[in-house]
């Protein structure tokens, strides 16, 4: 697709609709929710900027969609834009006048280029009545990114101004209940089908289930359950096997080959390892077995390149 007819979804968010889905999502009586939806509440009529962090599948289009909505920006169009669009998006900007309005969403924001991060920079210098809101999602926040030199940290410390931890689903399990009736209500309707009953065995499985892939996670087994249902109430034994089938379906995905060059594959490994080790370089260059020389020249080499990529140098 060319950056020249690129077209983002555009979502306008009335507060009757898209309010009331992410406040399901987010709202319930465990204290993880209850301090999560306090924090937006008091931050959304202000807020310019907010950087999301925690698991992946925790709910940030959720928080970001309600961030829009309680702002005065909720009549204005809210994007949800993934990396790779955010990069088409932001590269065929200039950002003169007029900017754009309402609230972005962008996701894995650590993997913006260089080019990408500069055009978003100059959006957030844009300063207007109705200057454009952006939420940003860094599972790890931004730290180890502007520690190896692949993340701007000037537009770090715009973004991070606001930040907002989501708590994983094994810190929620009061809201489990709720939340399992209204993804499963939500998927239902999405497939045209009837959402079979739940027993209470089947919410005591759920809610002690740790659901290491948080919501995204719940979705696809509540999903797997309606598709095979043949309206008898949902059991724990039910459960249990929706979650296998799953599993083993994500695994088959995971195992299936990857057709990219070898250079991308080892870049991205040394990219996870050195967020994993929060930006300790030391760390990172013990755990890949390499020098930390060699680590600092990869480095170095990914900023004079100006996109983040990591070349490899010969070895030293």
């Amino acid at each position: 697709m060319s950056t020249a007819n690129f077209q983002p979804a555009v979502s306008p968010t009335p507060i009757g609709h898209s309010a009331s889905d992410a406040l399901q999502l987010l709202v319930g009586p465990s204290a993880g929710a209850a301090h999560l939806w306090a924090q937006i509440r008091r931050v959304a009529p202000h807020f310019r900027t907010a950087l999301l962090t925690g698991e992946r599948g925790t709910g940030a289009e959720a928080v970001a969609r309600a961030l829009h909505d309680l702002s005065p920006a909720t009549w204005r169009p809210f994007l949800t834009l993934s990396s790779q669009d955010s990069e088409q998006y932001l590269s065929q900007k200039s950002f003169a006048a007029p900017p754009p309005e309402g609230t972005l969403f962008l996701s894995d924001i650590e993997s913006l280029s260089r080019s990408a991060q500069s055009s978003l920079l100059r959006l957030l210098r844009h300063r207007g009545p109705q200057s454009v809101r952006v939420v940003a999602f860094a599972r790890h926040g931004l730290r180890p990114a502007v520690s190896t030199g692949i993340f701007s940290s000037e537009l770090a410390s715009s973004l991070a101004a606001l930040r907002i931890a989501l708590p994983a689903l094994r810190e929620r399990a009061e809201d489990i209940p709720l939340l399992v009736s209204h993804v499963l209500q939500r998927r239902a309707q999405a497939l045209g089908k009837t959402a079979p009953p739940l027993t209470a065995e089947f919410l005591s499985a759920a809610s002690h289930f740790s659901w290491p892939g948080n919501l995204e996670q719940m979705t696809s087994v509540l999903e797997a359950l309606i598709r095979r249902s043949q309206g008898d109430p949902l059991t724990g034994s039910d459960l249990e096997s929706a979650v296998e089938q799953t599993e083993e379906s994500t695994a088959r995905t995971v195992n299936e080959p990857r057709m990219v060059k070898l250079e991308t594959v080892i870049q991205e490994h040394i990219r996870s390892v050195l967020f994993g080790c929060n930006g300790n370089k030391l760390r990172a260059a013990e755990i890949l077995g390499i020098s930390r020389s060699t680590l600092y020249r990869m480095l170095d080499a990914a900023q004079a390149a100006g996109n983040g990529d990591f070349k490899l140098p010969l070895a030293g």
